[in-house]
């Protein structure tokens, strides 16, 4: 199957969501920053990659994203936000090349098998 890789501050959230993907096969990558992600990717190619937006700061999922893009453009991301509801932001995120570059947003709180849905969509649609 595929390297996951899941990046997020909450641990309760990697797990339920580590556990999910490995049922269905996959390796499943963790980091717990976006520092400690740019290791981790260092060390192991992913597949995809899960990214949380709020973590060290507030935009560290948007700018772990950006790198993580420059080093691997045809990297399938999910990026993960609950930052429109708690900023009470008036628009969505949505995936954009330059601003952006992701192919999935999803708002937090995500059911863990809407997101390993949603990650096998991305890597069926890599092959």
């Amino acid at each position: 199957m595929a390297n996951v890789l899941l990046v997020d501050d909450d641990q309760d959230l990697i797990e339920m969501n580590k556990t999910l993907l490995e049922q269905r096969g996959h390796t499943v990558l963790v980091a717990y920053s976006a520092a400690e992600a740019l290791q981790v990717v260092q060390a192991n190619r992913p597949d995809a990659a899960v990214v949380d937006v709020m973590m060290e700061k507030q935009s560290a999922g948007f700018d772990l994203a950006h790198q993580l893009h420059a080093q691997m453009p045809e990297l399938p991301m999910i990026i993960l936000t609950g930052i429109r509801k708690e900023m009470q932001l008036p628009f969505k995120y949505e995936p954009d090349e330059t601003w952006l570059p992701v192919t999935k947003v999803l708002e937090k709180p995500v059911n863990p098998r809407i997101l390993a849905d949603e990650v096998e969509k991305l890597l069926a649609a890599k092959k």
